[in-house]
Parts: structure tokens; C-alpha cells; sequence
């Protein structure tokens, strides 16, 4: 792995990490979230975040790891980042408590 791809996975791990610092904090309750404006703004920062980093990685490591869903991690990205009004709560409440956890596997692995 390049050098630039490892500082970029690590950045991203660390952005999972404060997806799971927030869960842990706010107890994984959804309802706390749905009404937490700056629960669900630190969040969607990370989720942004873990997408833009994406976009930097190099097209040989994203080749190299199929398993991981980068189209959707970017998706996701651009969702928050440009289509905002119209991000469903629940879909992105399953991506952290569901998804980020798995991202955050895999990326490890590459290390």
C-alpha cells in the first residue's frame, strides 16, 4: 500500500471511530438522534468526512478491495454534502450503526 493510501485509511478509521463515540454516547438511541440536531450534525460531518477520503484513495487500492462498497461510501458522501433536505433519517441511522462498523473492519485489514 502507498504511503499517501495508509495516512488516508487511518484518517478514515479514525472518522469511524467518532461515529462510535458518538453512538456510544447518545446511548445507539434513535430517537435521541432524530431529535438531537447536533447529534445528527457531527454524525453526517464523519460520514462526509469518511467519503472524501475516499475520493482520495488511489484507484489501485479501491480495485484491490472490492469488498468494500466505495461507490456507496462516496454516495453517501454527496448525499449529506448536496442533497441534504432529503437524507432519510432511518437509512442513515442503519449506516452508522450498521455500516461504519463494517467499514471500519475492512479498512483496518488493509493496514
Amino acid at each position: 500500500m502507498k504511503n499517501e493510501d495508509a495516512v488516508i485509511v487511518k484518517k478514515m478509521i479514525k472518522y469511524c471511530d467518532d461515529v462510535n463515540t458518538l453512538m456510544v454516547r447518545f446511548d445507539k438511541n434513535f430517537v435521541q438522534y432524530k431529535k438531537d440536531i447536533s447529534f445528527q450534525y457531527a454524525c453526517n460531518m464523519c460520514i462526509i468526512q469518511i467519503g472524501e477520503l475516499a475520493n482520495r484513495l488511489s484507484d489501485e487500492i479501491k480495485e484491490a478491495n472490492k469488498d468494500i462498497p466505495w461507490r456507496a461510501v462516496r454516495g453517501m458522501r454527496n448525499l449529506h454534502a448536496h442533497d441534504y433536505e432529503n437524507v432519510d433519517l432511518e437509512i442513515v441511522w442503519n449506516t452508522l450503526l450498521e455500516d461504519i462498523p463494517t467499514l471500519k473492519e475492512k479498512l483496518q485489514k488493509l493496514l
